[in-house]
This record gives C-alpha cells, sequence and structure tokens, in this order.
C-alpha cells in the first residue's frame, strides 16, 4: 500500500518571509540584538591569544570559557529567534510583535532541551559521517528539525526527534534546496568580507578569521527564521483535514437575520413526546 504524495512546502517562500521579518519587519530584534548578545563573546575569542606556545592551561581555561559563554549566547539567541519566527507566522501582515524580552523569557526555558536536542544530533550525524557519508546525510535531513521542534513543539529531545522524522518523510528535495540556500547565504557574505580583506591587506589571517565568524553570527538570524517558517508549515499542511491550524485561518460564523421570520442559527432540533394509545382515534376510510 502506497502512502499518499507529501504536500508542497515552499523553500523560496520560507526564505522570503524571513528576509522580510529580518530586514523590513522587526530588524532590531532580529538583527542588532542577537549581535548584540554575542559580540562580546566572540570578540573575547578573537582577543585571546593563540594556544601554542605560552602556558596551556590557563589559555585552555579561558578558550573554554569563551567557548562555553558564546555557545550559551547562541542558544538563547536561537530559542529567541524561533519563537519570534512563530509569533510572526500566526500573527496578521501588520500586526505588531511582542516585546524582544518576552521572546527572550519565553524561549529561555526551552534552552537545556535545546542544547541536550543539538548536542545528539550532531553526534549521530557525525557518526553517520564515519559510515562512507552517505547516512550521515540521512540523519541530517530526518533530524533538521529536532531544534526547532523542542522549542516550539515537542517536550523533549525524543519527542522532537520523533517530529522531525515524521515531517521530513519523503521531503528531502526540498531539506536540499534549504542547506544549499543557507550554505549560499553564508558564502555570500563572506565573498563580501574577501573583496574588503583584498582592499584592505592590513589585517592578520586570525582577524579575518574572526571577522567571518562575526559574519556568519550576523546572517545567522535570517537562516534561523527560514527554517522556523518552513518548519512551520510543514506542521501546519500535515494537520488533519478540517482540524483548525491557526488564527490566521480562523473565521466567524454568519450571524442569522434579523426579523421574526429569520430561522434559528443553528436550526434547533425539535423534539415531540410519543402520542398516548388511549387517545388515538380511529380514521375513517371515507
Amino acid at each position: 500500500m502506497t502512502s499518499p504524495p507529501r504536500r508542497p512546502v515552499s523553500t523560496r517562500h520560507a526564505f522570503a518571509r524571513a528576509f522580510t521579518l529580518a530586514f523590513r519587519r522587526d530588524p532590531v530584534a532580529s538583527l542588532i540584538v542577537p549581535l548584540l548578545v554575542r559580540a562580546p563573546w566572540i570578540a573575547a575569542l578573537a582577543l585571546l591569544p593563540p594556544l601554542e606556545g605560552a602556558p596551556a592551561t590557563g589559555r585552555l581555561t579561558l578558550w573554554a570559557l569563551a567557548a562555553l559563554g558564546d555557545t550559551i549566547a547562541a542558544l538563547c539567541v536561537d530559542a529567541m529567534l524561533r519563537v519570534r519566527a512563530r509569533a510572526d507566522f500566526r500573527a496578521a501582515a501588520d500586526a505588531p510583535l511582542p516585546p524582544v524580552l518576552d521572546s527572550f523569557a519565553a524561549g529561555l526555558p526551552r534552552v537545556p532541551a535545546l542544547f541536550v536536542t543539538e548536542v545528539v544530533r550532531r553526534l549521530a550525524i557525525a557518526l553517520g559521517m564515519l559510515f562512507f557519508f552517505v547516512p550521515g546525510v540521512l540523519i541530517a535531513h530526518r533530524l533538521a528539525f529536532a531544534t526547532e521542534s523542542v522549542v516550539l513543539d515537542a517536550p523533549g529531545p525524543g519527542a522532537a526527534f520523533r517530529r522531525s522524522t515524521r515531517l521530513t518523510a519523503g521531503r528531502f528535495e526540498r531539506w536540499f534546496e534549504l542547506v544549499l540556500l543557507s550554505v549560499a547565504i553564508v558564502l555570500a557574505s563572506w565573498f563580501a568580507l574577501a573583496l574588503v580583506m583584498v582592499a584592505v591587506r592590513r589585517f592578520s589571517i586570525d582577524t579575518w578569521g574572526s571577522l567571518a565568524y562575526f559574519a556568519a553570527a550576523a546572517v545567522w538570524p535570517v537562516l534561523q527564521y527560514a527554517w522556523t517558517f518552513f518548519y512551520l508549515r510543514l506542521g501546519e499542511v500535515e494537520m488533519p483535514e478540517g482540524i483548525e491550524v491557526g488564527p490566521l485561518y480562523a473565521t466567524a460564523a454568519p450571524a442569522p437575520a434579523a426579523g421574526p421570520l429569520a430561522p434559528e442559527f443553528p436550526p434547533t432540533p425539535v423534539s415531540y413526546p410519543p402520542p398516548d394509545p388511549g387517545t388515538l382515534q380511529p380514521v375513517d376510510p371515507a
């Protein structure tokens, strides 16, 4: 018995909506605030001396603390962006979005589960890559939306993995399009940075490496929005027919017409008591 074909979800629309939200609708909360949260840790990683030479223990400790701080900051930002994307997805076209602190407050409780989900997902992909690369690609495809799910819907990593596996079944091409567009955006930012590097020629390779990391963090909210919009749309189209999917699609029932002749809406069924056998009269054949 063959399963029915999966309804299409547009990668182009997901990225178009992501750019609209990040650059036109909500640039401060989408671009500036995430950079402000992550910039101190990125700067700390850039300013730390290299690990080669000098006392290795103290230097390694500083690197570990800076990397841990950047990881926690990135997870907090990721959770906030997913919550904000869902608010935009459910809101009307011109409705204001909630304050950015409210989005952080809604996303922060999900950070521990997000951390566990991300670690398990990356370990599974890395192990899959060891077996001739193909298993790792398949695992990356089936677990692609586990992090979105654990922030927005699933109670824990296990449920998030199951939901991602269910939503991505039969949609390898759409996932591959998402990956290609995401990589293209990051490469475009690095290409622009390389042009500046060629023109300036005053900074070291380590400095430009830090700037490349900063550029990737700058465009990351757009990618996060696109993947979240795609995930939300997947959940929407996979709902059973007849189930309401959100306030954008809710319609109020029409009100009954005024006047004494207006029918009831909805009509109320009328019940009649059974007749008493003693009161029945014979019917005259004539």
